[in-house]
């Protein structure tokens, strides 16, 4: 039997295997297993909601009981655990499972496989992504709730102090978005500082009275620090198995075919956050390339190819859908990169923050 193991179940792991699932059956004589430590899918894209609407907080936890269709979890399965080490010579990954209750066992298993997928993610800062080492429910519940009961305690003078000359930078977008963008926050009295960093790292969220000071010696009066920044990929797995398959940044080097960057892993594959390919670090991205690996398995599981020779397209238009208040500003990845505002990106994100569409992909019932 041909075993397909995937370590992680965020957009990227889930994608994968839910396009498995529709494409292989029983006699293809394969089983994929998805390795994840959470018993939930934290919907990341509406944390910023969850900290400012006790209503919404409901929305970030979606079980994965009906990821997988019924008719296809005879060879299609999400196992609760976490992955610890790879033995690539052997085929092996070595992972602890984990209980309902979240305790983490003491026992190493150890799982074959044919082909790895590892759909890691990245961390952040909490509760924007849930802890990478705490995944409790209970634990994330409790980081909103701190989060949300001091802004509304506040009286709400906002400041964005950003690094970079302009704010989303990492991203390929147009004057016009940018234009209509700080027009936006300009008419929400959102100070905005690019191009100065803080003088005193901060180590998290912190909820105190404090002044803070740029590197360009601009102080900042504030009462609530909250730290959106942070982002670094998970990829310990791969940086214990060969070092010099990561990146000065910690990303895991693919090639264009999103294998690791060495033809001895072949078989190994990094999507989404984790890698260093050059796809934007966007969900909707992460999960098109879950979609795509998914596709090239099945084709070479069911040999209709020999094997994976198909790179994965470059992103020629870039996108964003950015709410602001009630409205927001999108650059859609369509005729050029158009640039809409609070209408468009109200009915495509903002309303919801896309919770009932994850809610839907999953299978799940949004709580009422």
């Amino acid at each position: 039997m041909i075993r397909i193991v995937i370590v992680g179940g965020g957009q990227a792991g889930i994608n994968c295997a839910q396009n498995l699932a529709k494409t292989l059956t029983e006699a293809d004589n394969t089983e994929v297993v998805v390795l994840e430590k959470s018993g939930h899918v934290y919907h990341t894209l509406g944390a910023a909601r969850a900290c400012v609407d006790p209503d919404y907080a409901k929305n970030m936890f979606v079980p994965y009981d009906n990821a997988i269709p019924k008719t296809s979890s005879g060879f299609v399965r999400i196992e609760h655990a976490v992955a610890t080490g790879i033995s690539p010579d052997k085929k092996e990954i070595s992972f602890q499972t984990i209980s309902a209750n979240d305790k983490k066992s003491t026992n190493t298993e150890k799982l074959n496989f044919d082909y790895l997928v590892l759909a890691t993610g990245s961390t952040y800062t909490v509760p924007i992504k849930q802890d990478p080492k705490d995944y409790r429910r209970t634990t994330m519940e409790a980081k909103l709730q701190e989060v949300r009961s001091e802004i509304e305690k506040a009286e709400k003078n906002v400041t964005i102090l950003e690094a970079h000359s302009e704010l989303i930078s990492r991203n390929k977008l147009s004057d016009n978005f940018y234009s209509k963008l700080h027009a936006a926050l300009d008419a929400m009295k959102v100070n905005v500082i690019l191009g100065e960093r803080l003088t005193e790292r901060l180590p998290g969220n912190s909820f105190e009275k404090r002044t803070l000071h740029t590197d360009k010696g601009t102080e900042i009066e504030s009462d609530i620090q909250l730290l959106c920044g942070g982002f670094h990929p998970v990829s310990e797995l791969v940086q214990d198995m060969d070092p010099s398959l990561i990146t000065a940044q910690g990303s895991i080097k693919v090639n264009e075919l999103l294998q690791l960057d060495n033809e001895k892993y072949s078989n190994i594959f990094a999507l989404g956050d984790s890698s260093n390919h050059d796809t934007p670090k966007m969900a909707f991205w992460a999960a098109d390339q879950g979609k795509f690996l998914a596709a090239q398995l099945a084709a070479v599981v069911q040999n209709k190819q020999d094997g994976f020779d198909k790179p994965y397209p470059k992103v020629t238009t870039e996108g964003v859908i950015l709410p602001v208040g009630t409205g927001g500003v999108s650059q859609l990845p369509i005729w050029g990169g158009v640039v809409v505002g609070d209408w468009v990106t109200w009915m495509i994100k903002a309303k919801d923050f896309m919770a009932g569409r994850t809610w839907g992909s999953l299978g799940a019932t949004p709580p009422k």
